[in-house]
């Protein structure tokens, strides 16, 4: 993240997606949700993702479900086009809260961590492995229940503090467990606590001190996904100590890029106007806005969705080796 490059790199390193879609499960042969569950088939699918796309890396896993799983939420687990999802947490107040010996051996944790051993060592150093983690704040806000938790930020904010410590210190714990594993990156999505859900004042509040506990305690290359438009935090986030700040496509990049200090700016192509409903052209044309707005690396915001054709996800890959050399 601190090196000079010749060229921009394109990815998928951060938000709720991912960087796998429908038509590389089906030339592969492997398919969600069962991808979702076995190590070996979630590798195999993270390293096609590159192989057939050519975004440079791979990441795991491919949903944001796993940690709400782990401590004892439902999940529907979707199919080939939808990830799974939350349907059920019955978390009602701090008393509920029970942090296991062992939270490492809860759920599909186990699942992704060995995923990441094999894509050590199947790929080696040749691309860079990422991994994510659901952020605290949006882990304590799926616990609860996002509504209930909303209104805990004006009747008790007690609650929300002591949700957010337990989630924190299953962050760290899983993240640093990742690292670990092989991880090179480890991503934290944090798509509760955009300025879209909570106002500038309860992020400073609440999830700043979190995200920056998260940030304090990994040692390797960290990256954070918020969501929506950032700009009025934009300066909190920067102070939260992360490598690299992913953001959508509704941000200004030239604005934001004086505020972020040595952060990196990820980003930012929209995951549905162009790379799901536009043409490759269409793609190409707002990556090479991108860069030339200032972004460090071309990704699209959120993730890439599951329905998007490989060919415009190509397109993008094929603007950034053409537009993305630096002087």
């Amino acid at each position: 993240m601190g090196g000079k490059l010749d060229r921009l790199p394109v990815t998928s390193l951060t938000g709720a997606g991912g960087t796998v879609n429908v038509e590389m499960q089906k030339a592969m042969g492997i398919y969600w949700p069962d991808a979702h569950k076995d190590p070996e088939k979630m590798a195999n699918l993270a390293i096609a993702s590159y192989e057939l796309s050519g975004l440079e890396c791979v990441r795991v896993p491919f949903d944001i479900g796993v940690e709400a799983e782990a401590f004892g939420c439902k999940l529907n687990f979707g199919g080939m086009d939808l990830q799974p999802s939350v349907i059920q947490c019955n978390y009602n107040s701090p008393n509920d809260l029970k942090m296991p010996g062992d939270p490492l051996r809860l759920g599909r944790i186990p699942v992704v961590l060995q995923a990441i051993r094999i894509l050590r060592e199947k790929v080696g150093d040749f691309l860079p492995i990422v991994s994510n983690v659901i952020g605290p704040f949006t882990i304590a806000s799926v616990l609860v229940g996002i509504d209930n938790f909303m209104k805990w930020i004006l009747r008790k904010p007690e609650y929300v503090k002591s949700f957010l410590d337990f989630s924190t210190e299953i962050v760290i714990e899983f993240a640093k467990a990742q690292y670990r594993s092989g991880s090179d990156i480890i991503h934290i999505c944090e798509p509760s606590a955009s300025p879209s859900l909570i106002s500038p004042n309860n992020f400073r509040q609440f999830a700043k001190s979190a995200l920056t506990r998260v940030a304090d305690n990994l040692g390797g290359i960290r990256l954070i996904y918020i969501g929506g438009n950032v700009e009025p935090i934009i300066s909190d986030i920067a102070e939260l100590g992360y490598d690299g700040i992913a953001v959508e496509d509704s941000v200004n990049i030239s604005k934001i890029k004086p505020l972020v200090g040595n952060a990196k700016i990820l980003g930012n192509l929209s995951p549905i106007k162009n790379l799901l409903f536009g043409s490759p052209e269409d793609v190409k044309a707002e990556a090479k806005k991108a860069i030339e707005d200032g972004v460090d690396i071309v990704e699209i915001s959120g993730g890439i969705a599951p329905l998007a054709p490989t060919i415009n996800i190509k397109a993008m890959v094929e603007a950034v080796k053409e537009f993305g050399h630096r002087a």
